[in-house]
């Protein structure tokens, strides 16, 4: 089976194809006219011979017309028909053809008649016209001249459109060949990086056409694959350091029991056995974070217009499970919606209530609030507060990193990666996030996204 031909090919043949055809088109439009205007021309110069003398000849007169008088035009022929009979000039001719056009002028139906007749030998332009006598007068004229006119002409053209369309299919090979030149570069920038992973070298882009903008565009993607590859390394190496020391924590717990366990009494091995369950309990959420901070940067889930209330009810509904000695309260005077990702965004709302609660005094309230902003961009605001220790001005920027941790919270469980989930939720609705202090003490954390 064989392949398609090249770009560069299908454009060149695209543009022989269409300069051919505009040739053909106007070659044969150029045969029309010309044979047209030999045609007419005919037409005149017969319509001057029946303006002479031809109207005036009689039986008698027409007889006596020599066989031949007419060597300066030897195209020429007359054909004259009398009541008492009919004569042609040249008398060795053949005779004209006498035709339904022809009896319409000899009844007196038609003043006159023109038409091509086609004899024995040739094609003829006919006039036919009646005289003072009441005899019927056909002055007819060759057209082999005409004809071998057109005909050459025809070569002529034909030979034109061969010509241009080889001179277009060279030109259209050579511009193809120039305008595709940055696909080209494309083509060998994209199997570069695919040979060599290498997404720092972006392709060069001049002006402004459409291979420019593909360029860019190409470019653009590189770099937006660059940030993720050096996101999912940024991603592993922090996993990889949080991973290291429950793991060595549990690893050497492990060896304990096995090398010394029997040498343990009841109340160090309890310790120890709790450690453990403790240990394995944080390793399970750190990996849950990192299975849902890795699923929300590749969700494909679909944006729906939600009210928002209903995801807030739900969220803190999963909350109050997670933290039963927290109460939670939900204030939404108004109706919010928007178009969201709801289970991407119901995590958001689920991971800022829990911090609140896991950071904070047991038995304190966490308030949910929604609202809709008012301006010329209508936008959906959900605001968490508690009543935690201020976080500190140069860190409320850093708390949405993965794996940080505010120095007096290390002592409490977690993974670090429960704000930088809500961050990466808020940055796919083309929102924002941000914490500010809570008058009376306290952090408000704001979810800012684009409203219904």
């Amino acid at each position: 089976m064989t392949g398609r031909p090249s770009l560069t090919s299908r454009l060149t043949i695209i543009a022989a194809a269409a300069v051919t055809v505009v040739a053909v088109a106007v070659g044969i439009l150029a045969l029309l006219a010309l044979h047209q205007t030999l045609i007419s021309q005919t037409d005149r110069e017969l319509q001057a011979i029946a303006a002479g003398p031809l109207g005036g000849l009689t039986p008698a007169s027409a007889a006596n017309i020599p066989p031949n008088p007419l060597d300066a035009q030897q195209d020429v022929r007359i054909q004259i028909r009398f009541p008492t009979g009919t004569i042609t000039v040249p008398r060795t001719s053949t005779p004209l053809p006498w035709t339904a056009d022809d009896a319409a002028v000899a009844s007196g139906a038609r003043p006159r008649s023109t038409y091509t007749a086609d004899t024995d030998q040739g094609r003829f332009r006919v006039l036919t016209f009646t005289g003072p006598h009441g005899q019927t007068i056909q002055l007819a004229r060759s057209l082999t001249s005409a004809d071998a006119t057109v005909q050459r002409f025809g070569t002529l053209i034909a030979a034109l459109i061969v010509a241009a369309a080889a001179v277009a299919a060279v030109a259209g090979r050579f511009v193809a060949r120039a305008g595709l030149r940055p696909v080209g570069q494309l083509t060998a920038a994209a199997t570069r990086v695919a040979e060599t992973r290498d997404l720092s070298s972006p392709i060069p882009t001049e002006g402004h056409d459409e291979i420019a903008r593909l360029g860019q565009a190409f470019n653009h993607m590189l770099t937006r694959l660059g940030d993720a590859q050096q996101q999912q390394r940024d991603l592993i190496e922090d996993a990889a350091h949080e991973l290291r020391t429950p793991m060595a924590s549990m690893r050497t717990n492990v060896e304990v029991l096995i090398h010394a366990g029997d040498r343990l009494d009841d109340r160090d091995r309890a310790a120890l056995l709790s450690d453990l369950d403790l240990q394995s309990v944080e390793l399970a959420d750190l990996v849950a974070d990192l299975v849902d901070l890795a699923r929300s940067r590749t969700t494909d889930e679909p944006m729906t217009a939600v009210d928002l209330t209903e995801l807030g009810e739900s969220a803190i509904s999963l909350a109050e499970a997670h933290f039963p000695q927290t109460r939670f309260r939900l204030y939404a005077p108004d109706t919010v919606t928007a178009q969201v990702r709801p289970a991407t965004l119901q995590r958001a709302m689920v991971n800022l209530l829990d911090n609140a609660a896991k950071f904070g005094p047991a038995g304190q309230t966490v308030e949910l609030h929604l609202s809709t902003g008012h301006g010329e961009s209508r936008t959906a605001h959900i605001s968490v507060l508690d009543r935690n220790p201020v976080i500190p001005a140069d860190e409320r920027e850093r708390v949405f990193h993965r794996f940080h941790r505010l120095d007096t919270s290390r002592a409490v469980p977690g993974s670090g990666l429960g704000l930088a989930i809500v961050a990466q939720a808020a940055a796919a609705h083309q929102g924002t996030v941000a914490v500010t202090p809570r008058p009376g003490g306290g952090n408000e954390f704001h979810i800012v996204i684009p409203g219904g």
